[in-house]
């Protein structure tokens, strides 16, 4: 909370600074060329000295930098703009246009703050598997990553309930607070999970980057559902088996492995699915193949270009399959959500052009 009043803060010093320069400039009739630059470098001096003071809060962090620098972009850019706008009266036509460019960042902003984070969406998607008998719906609810269950998780875990899924899979990332307030605020999450159990019977979760196993434990005690610790649990849906094999980030590499390597030679199951928080789980198979991987971790990327996709995943698979969905990868079909929630801690709270999800993966026969 600290960081994001003194991003604002830093954003508006900024921004007024810059845009007090540019008038300056204009009004003693420095050459409109050089006024923008000028005013450039202002704000990124300002920007670079503010992003140094935001570190000496949080420490060194990528996630900072992100930080102040998105505030001063939609917040700072504009405001310089509208000073320039309001007391440079003789300002030429490009430096006009420019001004009133810069206030587009507003409702950008706006959006990407307030509107797409919540815009919630059901990410349906079909894969042939030959040992499917029956239909399989398999439901993904991936990085709810939130510190308390609002009315957004609930609405995220209504929309799964009612796709009817026969199982669900959640691929860590449930939860991110302290754990000073875990005792107080894991009754909420438990509540979350009872409420998939009696609606699928089948739930199996890993831990990720932000929950552990033992938290995770601690949630599902008692409601059925059930934390793969590095192991692998058989079972039979609408007559067809199926061994799903959970793998814990940050554990022994070798149990990790062995995971892998029994689901990747299972030729019992009519079904074989690796549960995983990071895509890059596919590295375990080694050459291998599995008939799916379910993961999150990237968010999609939470923040997608035109034409470029997600320049941040946090994954060193391609950029295309962290951006999310369904994917062929070395053989296996990987399907990676782009999640319920959002990076929380030092990272601003956004998503723009990587709508939040719940993941719906039909199962099908081949034939």
């Amino acid at each position: 909370m600290l960081l994001n009043y003194y991003a604002i803060a830093a954003a508006i010093v900024v921004g007024t600074v810059s845009g007090i320069a540019s008038v300056v400039w204009i009004r003693g009739r420095v050459h409109d060329g050089l006024v923008a630059v000028r005013a450039a470098a202002v704000g990124i001096v300002g920007s670079l000295v503010f992003s140094a003071g935001a570190l000496g809060i949080t420490g060194l962090d990528g996630f900072t930098l992100i930080h102040v620098v998105y505030l001063v972009l939609v917040v700072g850019v504009p405001l310089a703009g509208a000073i320039v706008l309001t007391f440079a009266r003789e300002r030429s036509r490009a430096i006009t246009a420019l001004c009133l460019a810069a206030q587009l960042a507003i409702p950008v902003g706006i959006y990407a703050t307030h509107i797409e984070p919540f815009w919630l969406r059901t990410d349906s998607v079909e894969l042939s598997v030959a040992g499917v008998g029956e239909r399989i719906r398999v439901g993904v609810l991936a990085d709810l990553q939130t510190t308390e269950i609002g009315s957004y998780e609930n609405e995220a875990v209504d929309q799964l309930i009612e796709a009817a899924p026969d199982m669900v899979l959640i691929p860590g990332d449930l939860y991110q607070f302290d754990e000073d307030v875990f005792d107080e605020r894991a009754p909420q999450f438990s509540e979350v999970i009872q409420r998939l159990v009696d609606a699928a019977s089948t739930v199996f979760l890993v831990s990720g980057n932000t929950d552990t196993v033992a938290g995770l434990r601690a949630i599902t005690e008692g409601t059925g559902a059930r934390v793969l610790d590095n192991e692998v649990e058989t079972l039979v849906v609408n007559g067809t088996v199926v061994s799903v094999g959970g793998t814990t980030l940050f554990s022994d590499e070798r149990a990790a492995q062995r995971v892998a390597d029994r689901l990747s030679d299972d030729d019992q199951a009519g079904v074989r699915i690796l549960l995983a928080h990071k895509p890059d789980a596919i590295e375990l198979l080694e050459g291998r193949s599995v008939d799916l991987l379910v993961s999150g971790h990237t968010h999609g990327g939470q923040v997608s270009l035109p034409f470029f996709g997600p320049p941040l995943t946090l994954s060193d698979v391609p950029r295309h399959v962290a951006a999310g969905g369904l994917h062929e990868l070395e053989g296996t079909a990987v399907y990676v959500s782009t999640g319920v929630g959002r990076e929380r801690d030092n990272a601003p709270q956004l998503r723009f052009g990587v709508r939040p999800s719940i993941g719906i993966i039909d199962l099908v026969g081949d034939s």
